[in-house]
């Protein structure tokens, strides 16, 4: 079956959470117009941080294999908040990169960033179970303090 990721979300106070995955930490909480408080990244925005974090990672490691020249490399997601249901729409993505590479290694690189494992998640969407916890042995860690997330 392979490695499985395990992100605990907790909420702090409000709709603010905190996400945590294998030590690292991230605040989650909506802007003030949707009820939150802005503290962090939304869900929808964490999301599209993520997909970007991960095109941009696909190629600077292609760049490190192929011994690709890289000084400036930076992806760029664009993607609307949609309604019926509620969802990201539609993603654009830029890739800048320095030094410009000719066209055969950009043709590549956009190749390699298509087959990024968020964008294959995405193109092959898992089965996703949501269950309520069935006892003390599934309750998992208290919550977090309401001063915000841990150190």
């Amino acid at each position: 079956m392979g490695e499985a990721i395990r992100a605990r979300a907790q909420r702090i106070d409000g709709l603010r959470s905190v996400v945590t995955v294998e030590g690292h930490a991230v605040v989650v909480d909506p802007p003030p117009e949707e009820g939150g408080t802005g503290t962090g990244m939304s869900a929808p925005q964490l999301f599209t941080a993520a997909m970007a974090a991960c095109i941009v990672g696909f190629i600077a490691n292609s760049c490190r294999l192929r011994n690709i020249p890289l000084t400036r490399l930076e992806v760029e997601l664009t993607a609307p908040i949609q309604g019926g249901p509620r969802r990201v729409g539609d993603m654009e993505v830029v890739v800048r990169m320095e030094p410009e590479p000719p066209e055969e290694v950009r043709q590549h690189l956009l190749a390699v960033a298509r087959r990024a494992t968020l964008l294959n998640t995405l193109a092959r969407p898992p089965r996703v179970v949501i269950r309520f916890a069935s006892g003390a042995d599934d309750a998992g860690p208290p919550p977090p303090a309401a001063s915000g997330p841990p150190a």
